[in-house]
């Protein structure tokens, strides 16, 4: 008889096992360059997802110091989301020292962000040191058009669906959930947004290129002559004197991470409204990419 119920014990506990197995399978465990990203993993991926990002916050991505607690988050991760178009090339040590053989460029767990993103101010002809910091790629900071969202979005699914195929069904619902959300706030976005495409918008570095192709807004100069290069005098007063001659409001846009008392004061001389905001999820209270337009575009219009 205890070998009857032992026996029939073992059989339930088995068959419960496997019917509850799902319940009890490890997360995929993603690691992405910034939250931003790290937030629309976690749109698409739910509680089938372990999401952390190596950069926290609002942080200028040009200049940033690994550490060494990146080489331990890439060593344990399933999927590895980078911002690509060389502007994270730091990543590639630390992808050499972790030595995670999933993560390695070309392998399931390694997924370039940018790779189908129709990317902006790809410079043409020849490059060299007296044209600035230019992005021989192209602009990087596409993450600020959601439509591409949308777009990072969907190569996020097709890629946790292909480590994690069990639970496909629940990775495409969500992606469907996720698309028609931004896509129904897009259209309420540009609403918002309209009566600012016949103004002139300044920025302190060309960061806002895809914010203001999303919006149909007209982008008319940067604080800097050139990309990189601090603000001249010379460069401010002949910005100021095209700004004067189109006879139109202006609105200086600049990233928190850059200083804010040039740009203010610019925006002061001009007579022009001045905003001064985050461009990521993770700081001033953005918690996820909706937020963040949310944010930016209340930001513009306040």
């Amino acid at each position: 008889l205890i070998h009857m119920f032992y026996s029939k014990f073992v059989t339930v506990f088995i068959a419960s096992m496997c019917l509850t197995g799902a319940v009890f399978a490890a997360p995929v465990k993603v690691v992405t360059i910034s939250d931003d990203f790290s937030s629309i993993v976690q749109s698409i991926g739910g509680d089938h997802v372990a999401v952390t990002s190596l950069i926290a916050g609002s942080r200028n991505l040009h200049s940033i110091n690994p550490k060494p607690s990146m080489v331990m988050m890439i060593k344990n991760a399933d999927l590895l989301i980078r911002l690509g178009m060389a502007q994270d090339k730091w990543i590639d040590g630390l992808i050499h020292v972790a030595k995670n053989p999933n993560l390695f460029p070309g392998k399931q767990g390694y997924l370039d962000a940018s790779k189908n993103i129709e990317k902006l101010e790809i410079p043409q002809g020849n490059i060299d040191a007296s044209m600035g910091d230019v992005h021989l790629y192209g602009n990087p900071h596409y993450w600020l058009n959601p439509a591409n969202g949308i777009v990072i979005a969907k190569q996020i699914m097709d890629r946790l669906i292909a480590i994690d195929p069990d639970h496909a069904i629940d990775y495409q619902a969500r992606y469907r959930d996720f698309s028609l959300e931004l896509k129904a706030k897009i259209k309420v976005w540009k609403q918002r947004l309209e009566p600012y495409q016949k103004h002139n918008f300044v920025t302190y570095h060309k960061a806002w290129s895809y914010f203001f192709d999303g919006f149909n807004l007209r982008m008319v100069g940067e604080l800097e002559p050139l990309p990189g290069i601090a603000p001249t005098t010379k460069h401010l007063v002949n910005l100021s004197k095209k700004l004067k001659q189109s006879n139109v409001p202006t609105v200086v846009l600049s990233t928190i991470y850059y200083p804010k008392k040039i740009s203010q004061s610019f925006a002061k001389k001009q007579g022009a409204k001045f905003v001064f905001v985050s461009s990521s999820v993770g700081s001033d209270g953005v918690t996820s990419y909706t937020e963040l337009f949310d944010y930016l575009v209340g930001a513009v219009t306040k």
